[in-house]
Order: structure tokens, then sequence, then C-alpha cells
């Protein structure tokens, strides 16, 4: 299943990719915002550290929304407009987003889009894909342009909860700090 709904992603983006250029430009971690954070939620739903990572943000005076996605039948976190987990019965047979998000997201405008998580999850590839933002950073996990900023973690262990703990996991928080160390060291003059 997982395969059919990554295929039929992949045809759809391509077509909507072709079908509406977008327009992006760099936006240094100083001139950025507004934040859209991508997430997988943990089983629990208290994402600790994606909660932290908001934190931090707004501290740095950024406005922050947080989407997650769950494969649950329902969740038990509130949904609130800056921070909502989608779960199954949110999205069709093939994981994409029920209309009423899609169209709440289009009228929405990001300077940044940040997606931590860290294998594919289709629901946040549309989420990634039809969200207004000048920037989209994210991990390397397609081929598709729908990120103008990716992570190359091809070659390092992805944290699981199964299996033993490894030295430096790749999480959201590693993925966080290392996407924003390279939007504050990259100089731009524009």
């Amino acid at each position: 299943m997982k395969k059919l709904n990554s295929y039929l992603f992949q045809k759809r983006a391509r077509k909507y990719l072709g079908e509406m250029p977008r327009e992006h430009r760099f936006v240094s971690y100083d001139k950025a915002k507004t934040i859209l954070l991508l997430f997988e939620s943990d089983l629990q739903e208290k994402n600790t550290n994606i909660r932290t990572i908001i934190s931090g943000l707004q501290q740095d005076g950024k406005k922050v929304s947080a989407w997650g996605f769950i494969n649950k039948k329902e969740v038990t976190a509130s949904i609130l407009p800056e921070f909502r987990i989608l779960h199954c019965k949110q999205t069709d047979f093939f994981q994409k987003p029920v209309a009423s998000f899609i169209n709440e997201l289009k009228n929405l405008e990001f300077d940044l889009l940040i997606d931590l998580s860290v294998k594919p999850v289709v629901a946040l590839e549309y989420i990634a894909m039809y969200a207004h933002a000048t920037l989209k950073a994210g991990v390397r996990k397609t081929e598709l342009p729908i990120f103008d900023f990716m992570l190359d973690v091809g070659g390092q262990k992805v944290s699981t909860q199964n299996v033993e703990p490894v030295e430096n996991p790749i999480d959201e928080t590693y993925l966080f700090n290392q996407i924003i160390f390279y939007l504050k060291s990259i100089q731009t003059t524009d």
C-alpha cells in the first residue's frame, strides 16, 4: 500500500508542479517571520521535541504553525490553528489530506517551511507541496522539486524506537538544528 500511495503522490506531484510553477527564493533565518513546521507525530501525541522547537522559534520572534501527521484513526490532542495533528480520517485512501485542509493551507502564506519528518510520509509530502512558502526546506526523500533546500542524510542512521540508541541519531531536533545552522550561515546580497 505504501508503494501505491507513493507512486500516486509522485504522479500527482509531477502534474501539480508542472502546472503551478512557484516563485521561490532564499530566506535567511533572520528574515523569516512566519514558519510552517511539518512533523510526524509520536504515538502518544506529546511531541516534546516539536514543542521545544516551536518555543525556541517563538522566543526568536517567529510566528509558527505546526502541522503533523499520525497514522491513527483519531487523535486526542486538541486542534488549534497554530498546532494540529492530522490523522487517517482526515486523509483519503491514498493519504492525501481532505480538501478542507488543502484549501486552508492554500490560503496561508509562509516565509519558511521546514519539514522535520525523517522518512517519507505521503500526507506531509502533500502538505509540503501545496503550502505557499517562499523557501521550503527538508530532507531529501524524493527527486521531485518540492523543497528548495534539502539535507541529504542518506549515510546516517535514523532514530527509531525499536533499535538500540545510536551516537547521533537523526531525529526532528537534529534536522531542525542542521537546517537552522545553514539558514543562519548562508549570506545573501538581496
